[in-house]
């Protein structure tokens, strides 16, 4: 059953990282944005179903344009995270 609540969540999670985009990886505008999501009721698990949703379904374009699964496409990019040591905008 499709939950119109989580499209909601997910376009949280665009906002947040529309701004992650924004001006140059600007920290406090995306921390801000990340902020006033926590501040609503259920906003911590809003939040993250969002990124969870967003994730998912950047996963299956990335699967789609790829030719590679979803697992294989989660394996390369832990192999870039492993490589690099640090999170992406460090």
């Amino acid at each position: 059953m499709h939950d119109v609540a989580d499209d909601d969540k997910t376009r949280w999670a665009i906002d947040v990282m529309t701004a992650w985009t924004h001006d140059g990886h600007d920290t406090d505008f995306w921390q801000e944005r990340i902020a006033a999501y926590l501040s609503e009721p259920e906003g911590y698990e809003g939040l993250i179903t969002g990124l969870v949703n967003l994730s998912g379904l950047l996963l299956m374009g990335m699967e789609v344009t790829t030719g590679k699964s979803t697992p294989e496409v989660l394996q390369a990019i832990a192999s870039t995270v492993s490589r690099n040591g640090r999170r992406p905008n460090g």
